[in-house]
């Protein structure tokens, strides 16, 4: 409906002669039916958290292990958390504490304004955006991932375990131990009976593809025989996406928080150890000619100049992810002057 509205507006001004200058005031203060509210441009953060998580079933004959094969095996289920990578990107849209009223918007040889989902924002001066050139990050990382979680590998049904062995031909229950005993048995028959395979001892009339599919056979076997003492261990890849946004006079904010037995946390759960965005400015917005202020606001509109900013993903002292983004909350809200038509 304000696309609509705006341009009678306009035409009804421009039919009633009336000369009319190009400017701007902060908040809402229209004076004239002509008169657009739009809001200046914030950067929001969007970092990407990448964990691995490795989780450990144990097998039913576990504790027996040591006793029949020999080896250690896990007496307990557990799940391992690891950050392995991240992401720094980052989005714009219009800031709702930055809102100017403009007067006169269609006596601008430029475009001022553009539509947003939030409303109309500032749009880059004269096809240049309002981030100097000189300011400019090399191929800055727009993308947005699309959901906030996804995995990359799924355990499924893997994670059972058989419970009834293989070479069970009774409907008589063995104790723990005794079954323990027997599965260790057939471990030993099915690494003796690939020897002999693998030696010509088993006979000669098994070869080729023949040979190749019982030696993957007695492999499958013996890894589910062996998964009944050792357990089994899958990894999962997790990414999850947070959005930050950064205020002027802080310069780091907790993205979420992370524990080695819990994963990623939320920030309000103290259980886990913080994962910072750290930021520290260059500067340099502050050093453009166009953050010199105008002494008379009239015939000028309000624009943001974004200043870079060097965003470390942390985990501790360990830095997960670097970045140099344009951050507009740390840059400085400049007054341009704009040449009216008559």
């Amino acid at each position: 409906m304000k696309k609509i509205l705006i341009p009678l507006c306009l035409m009804a001004v421009a039919s009633a002669g009336v000369q009319a200058q190009v400017k701007a005031g902060k908040g809402l203060v229209g004076t004239s039916n002509s008169a657009v509210a739009y809001s200046l441009p914030r950067t929001t953060l969007k970092v990407t958290v990448e964990v691995e998580k490795e989780s450990i079933r144990k097998g039913p004959y576990a504790r027996y292990a040591q006793k029949f094969l020999g080896v250690m095996a896990p007496l307990a289920d557990k799940d391992i958390y690891t950050i392995t990578g991240g992401k720094i990107g980052f989005a714009e849209e219009a800031d709702p504490a930055q809102v100017y009223t403009m007067e006169n918007p269609d006596k601008s040889p430029v475009k001022i304004y553009e539509p947003t989902r939030e409303g109309f924002m500032a749009a880059q001066m004269d096809g240049a955006a309002p981030v100097p050139s000189a300011f400019r990050p090399a191929a800055p990382a727009r993308r947005a991932l699309r959901g906030n979680v996804e995995a990359v590998s799924l355990t499924g049904s893997d994670t059972s375990f058989v419970k009834v062995q293989v070479d069970r031909r009774s409907t008589v229950e063995q104790n723990p131990e005794s079954a323990a005993l027997d599965a260790a048995n057939m471990i030993y028959m099915l690494r003796k009976k690939r020897m002999e395979l693998v030696t010509g001892d088993a006979g000669e009339h098994v070869f080729g593809e023949g040979l190749k599919a019982a030696l993957d056979e007695l492999n499958r076997l013996e890894e589910e025989y062996l998964a009944l003492f050792l357990g089994k261990q899958f990894r999962q890849k997790i990414v999850r996406e947070y959005d930050v946004i950064p205020e002027q006079g802080k310069n780091s904010a907790i993205v979420c928080r992370f524990s080695d037995l819990g994963g990623l946390l939320p920030s309000s759960d103290l259980s886990g150890r913080p994962v910072l965005i750290e930021m520290t400015p260059e500067q340099k917005a502050q050093n453009s000619a166009l953050t010199r202020k105008s002494k008379d606001s009239r015939g000028t509109v309000f624009y943001r100049i974004a200043d870079v900013v060097d965003c470390r993903l942390t985990d501790g002292k360990r830095e997960i992810a670097q970045s140099r983004v344009p951050v507009y909350q740390f840059g400085e809200v400049v007054e341009v002057p704009v040449n009216s038509l008559k």
